[in-house]
């Protein structure tokens, strides 16, 4: 499957080998140090399926954070739109595949693979909890949804760094400036078994939000 999608994507978008290699050359000086991740990688080696829930915020630097933990079978939902495309080409250029869709397109198609994907032992998969349009640091419910069906545990993940440029988007986007010191910081894993009312649902909801906006800056 990774093999046909990379052959296809990149051939249609010339520009995605591009920004693949300058993305690359300016985040290799960025200078990462993780943070609580012993949980994280303790349950993949016991064979568990989690989810990475980070903000849109702090997407920009997980192309590399992520990189770490790419033994693992991966992959992250990216939306259909024409930077999708770009996104999807890059991440299959990384080695892992995208599922395509978001709240506002193909977003139960793309559920139901990452429900799917995350019922396998020692899988990954990537959530923006607030994208792909926001408002930001407002999770949506389909990581917990995703987490209540495939049995997957999900943690919270921030990106901090000690000095940045925050893009004038609906997301602030992220920027840490070259050479600067980023933490990867997992938080408190958050567990959805236990979800029986709607009430539970929107506790956790809750809880994953609280998780990650600690870690948002907002701008004007």
């Amino acid at each position: 499957m990774k093999k046909k999608m990379k052959k296809k994507l990149v051939k249609s978008t010339t520009i995605s080998y591009f920004l693949y290699a300058l993305i690359n050359i300016y985040l290799f000086t960025i200078r990462l140090k993780y943070e609580n991740e012993g949980e994280f990688i303790n349950h993949l080696g016991r064979g568990g399926s989690a989810i990475i829930s980070v903000s849109h915020q702090h997407f920009f630097v997980f192309i590399k954070a992520l990189k770490k933990y790419f033994k693992y079978d991966f992959a992250g939902m990216v939306s259909k739109s024409s930077d999708g495309d770009i996104f999807t080409a890059i991440g299959l250029l990384n080695g892992y595949i995208d599922i395509r869709g978001s709240s506002s397109r193909g977003g139960k198609e793309a559920m139901e693979l990452m429900i799917e994907f995350l019922k396998k032992k020692s899988t990954v998969g990537v959530l923006a909890s607030d994208g792909p349009k926001g408002p930001l640091g407002i999770t949506k419910p389909g990581s917990i949804r995703i987490a209540q069906k495939s049995g997957a545990v999900i943690f919270p993940c921030s990106a901090i760094a000690n000095s940045v440029w925050h893009v004038n988007s609906w997301d602030n986007n992220m920027i840490p400036k070259p050479f600067s010191k980023v933490t990867i910081k997992f938080s408190k894993k958050i567990l959805a078994d236990s979800i029986e009312t709607n009430d539970d649902f929107e506790n956790k909801r809750i809880e994953l939000q609280n998780s990650l906006t600690k870690y948002i800056i907002k701008k004007g």
